[in-house]
Formats: structure tokens, C-alpha cells, sequence
């Protein structure tokens, strides 16, 4: 149901900076639509190159790959609520609810914060 996909491992762009922190507050705010940080299963280290895959409510689908420092990031419009899951092969997870709101900051309070809903991780 939700296919892995295959690790990226060339040309990672460094995902410039504050992996873990919220990509979307009020002094951080980028233009982003969706943002955060993927660990792995441990909880960790950094997801590099693992896939993040959303799907929209108009049945769009794109995949942001991981940086290298963890972070992943878009500005493209998006239709809210989304599903979402985390890949790299042979692994694939999804997010156990739909994003309902048009805040996808997935690092912030009360989402994917250490200590609410824990880290993003595969």
C-alpha cells in the first residue's frame, strides 16, 4: 500500500540549518508549506536521503528527499488534509492520521516536537 522508495544518495543538498526545530514559526518562517526533520528508527541520527511522499486532498502526490542534515521542505502549494509516510527501502511508514490543517510545520509544538508526538522517524 504505501511503496518504499529506493535511498538517494547523490547530490543531497545540505538542508541548510536547525534540523529539529520548527521550520515554519514566526522568526523562522521560509515560505514553506511543509517542513521537518526524519530520523531514523532509533530516533537519533538523521534520515538522509530517505523519501517523505504526500498526498493531497485533490490526489496529487510528490516526494521531498531528506537532506543530509535531516530536514526536508517544500513551498509548493498543497491541499489540505494530506497523508503522509516516510521511506527507504525496504522500509516504508505511514503517519497514522491525515495533516488536516494548511500548517505543515512538522517539528513544531503538539506535532512531531521531542516530547509530544516524538521525532519523525522510520
Amino acid at each position: 500500500m504505501y511503496p518504499c522508495k529506493n535511498v538517494v544518495t547523490a547530490n543531497l543538498g545540505n538542508g541548510h540549518h536547525n534540523p529539529g526545530q520548527d521550520c515554519m514559526n514566526n522568526c523562522h518562517n521560509h515560505g514553506f508549506t511543509l517542513a521537518g526533520t526524519a530520523y531514523t528508527a532509533a530516533g537519533t541520527a538523521v534520515l538522509a536521503g530517505g523519501s517523505i511522499t504526500v498526498k493531497d486532498a485533490n490526489g496529487a502526490t510528490f516526494d521531498m528527499v531528506v537532506q543530509s542534515n535531516g530536514n526536508f521542505f517544500t513551498s509548493q502549494t498543497i491541499a489540505f488534509p494530506i497523508s503522509v509516510y516516510a521511506s527507504e527501502c525496504p522500509t516504508s511508514t505511514p503517519m497514522t492520521a491525515t495533516i488536516a490543517s494548511g500548517d505543515g510545520g512538522c517539528n513544531k509544538l503538539g506535532c512531531h516536537a521531542t516530547g509530544a508526538q516524538g521525532h519523525i522517524h522510520l
